[in-house]
């Protein structure tokens, strides 16, 4: 099959699985492996080969760029000593313990290589694990520790990843000199990757001061950043990885105080198409990759590789729970000030971040990224089998932690804090506050009296939303009411000035380019009327 017509297919499969998703009760990811695997059987599909660079060029640096861009940056900070322990430690733990496990387990599988898959089945995935969540009864602390946690695992399980790969190609590995370019890469990379966001950042506001507002032409600068970033590092001899996350968080900071409604909106939209196909097309790629892995296994029992595939799911289960308790409870016990500070801990809630370790994307990306070859021209030791095991860990992670997450969480008898949407409110009150404090003030200039009227009316309009927020119990449920039966009637009215322009269009009143600037008008009321999620 030609490149264009593969891709245009594997696009095709990803839109139609997402759509067959939305009647499943199974995670978007396990439909697309299993389409993926389903589609290796045609014919034209059955032999797509990757090339792992590329293939980790590709997609890992806008993954990785969005984790840290949306990722609410007070909460990482206020969260910092637990999730460094889970992004480090606990990386590190698993690391070693699956490496020397799954050589022991099997002696085919050598040293460096294990480390290798180690490294690959240590990073939790945000996506997986907050699309579960954000519809359940979650404390909002252990949200924003997970979501930290993966923002940050994923580079440092990459870069171990790197490193484990290159001790397999040279055959040498020494801790201390690791440690030593570990740091460098770490402090180096980070260092550009914020640098490069902030040099991109200043441009685009420039640009914005030239009249260069171009939604798309902001849009393109904002895609090509974690490129940018990450080829900078690499050609520089850092990590790319933690360049990428770096330019994510600067970038979010930058994106949301400097950039125009319209490039936010079209960046917002065209950011949601491209991790949605991104993140779609890994998870098929893994599917059809799948068949191919099996029969180089052949000569493997069956039974043999479920056993292997259990035994390594259990081991990254058992290595986190057994790390999340000592990480939780030691620095309180040892340490007086943290212990003030931060509060004791929920065992149960403790449990919970222990069982939530889905893996997904990232580790996805890395199991494809391992060579075919060496640096010397050999075979890459066990290449399928480490791609096998790791696909494996994704699945029964999705499908056993996953799916199963509702039910431990009622068990657990843990409920939503609402610390966020207490946050919400009060965020809410003060700026109808100060609208309303801006419009009296206009207020005592206007002359007209139909000027005045207007401003009345949007002070009025202010106080209402202040009166509906501020409300408690039955009275703001009441107000919640009303508010649903005004967005209700608006809506009603917007749907009756789409279906006259359309019918004035169809019966030749007016042509296509009046219809389209008359639609993006009511397009706009409607995005104001229902909400942010209607734009996103």
């Amino acid at each position: 099959m030609e490149t264009v017509d593969l891709v245009l297919a594997l696009f095709l499969a990803v839109a139609a699985l997402g759509a067959l998703g939305r009647w499943l009760p199974l995670p978007l990811p396990m439909i697309l492996v299993l389409g993926g695997a389903a589609l290796s059987f045609v014919p034209a599909l059955s032999h797509v080969r990757l090339d792992p660079d590329v293939f980790f060029l590709l997609l890992v640096p806008p993954l990785l760029f969005s984790d840290g861009w949306a990722f609410p940056k007070r909460e990482f900070l206020a969260n910092l000593r637990p999730i460094m322990l889970l992004a480090f430690g606990l990386v590190g733990a698993t690391v070693v313990v699956v490496g020397y496990a799954m050589h022991w387990l099997v002696p085919s599988l050598p040293l460096a290589a294990a480390f290798a898959l180690g490294a690959i089945v240590s990073p939790t995935d945000a996506v997986a694990t907050t699309s579960i969540t954000e519809r359940l009864s979650v404390p909002s602390k252990i949200t924003h520790i997970l979501n930290g946690e993966s923002l940050i695992n994923d580079a440092s399980g990459l870069v171990a990843f790197r490193f484990a790969v290159a001790a397999v190609a040279t055959g040498t590995f020494s801790w201390l000199e690791a440690g030593g370019q570990l740091v460098l890469l770490a402090v180096g990379g980070t260092l550009l990757g914020y640098a490069i966001a902030y040099a991109i950042g200043v441009l685009r506001v420039g640009m914005m001061r030239y009249c260069i507002d171009d939604p798309i032409v902001q849009t393109i600068l904002s895609l090509l950043t974690p490129y940018a970033a990450y080829l900078a590092a690499e050609a520089l001899g850092v990590s790319g990885i933690l360049a990428v996350v770096a330019a994510g968080l600067c970038a979010g900071i930058h994106d949301t105080r400097h950039l125009s409604v319209a490039v936010r909106r079209h960046a917002f939209e065209v950011w949601d198409m491209v991790l949605y196909v991104f993140n779609g097309l890994a998870f098929l790629l893994l599917g059809l990759q799948l068949r191919g892995v099996l029969v180089s296994l052949d000569g493997i029992a069956a039974w043999q590789l479920v056993g292997w595939s259990l035994a390594l799911y259990a081991i990254v289960n058992l290595v986190r729970i057994a790390w999340v308790y000592p990480g939780t409870y030691l620095p309180l016990i040892l340490f007086p000030a943290t212990r003030r500070r931060e509060g004791w801990r929920n065992p149960r809630g403790v449990f919970l971040v222990g069982w939530a370790g889905i893996r997904g994307t990232v580790t996805l990306a890395a199991a494809l990224s391992v060579p075919y070859f060496t640096a010397s021209g050999a075979a890459f030791p066990a290449r399928d089998l480490i791609v096998f095991l790791a696909a494996s860990t994704i699945v029964l992670t999705l499908g056993i932690n996953g799916l199963s997450l509702p039910l431990v969480i009622r068990a657990l008898g843990l409920r939503r804090d609402g610390a966020a949407s207490q946050e919400e409110r009060a965020a809410r009150l003060a700026l109808a506050q100060a609208a309303m404090g801006r419009l009296r003030q206009r207020l005592a200039g206007l002359a007209r009296p139909e000027e005045i009227a207007f401003a009345r009316r949007l002070i009025a309009d202010y106080e209402a939303r202040m009166t509906r927020h501020s409300a408690n119990g039955s009275r703001r449920a009441v107000l919640d009411g009303v508010a649903a039966t005004e967005r209700e009637l608006r809506q009603a009215a917007i749907a009756a000035e789409r279906a006259e322009l359309h019918g004035l269009r169809d019966s030749q009143v007016i042509n296509e380019e009046t219809l389209r600037t008359l639609e993006a008008e009511i397009d706009h009321a409607e995005a104001l009327v229902a909400g942010p999620a209607s734009v996103r």
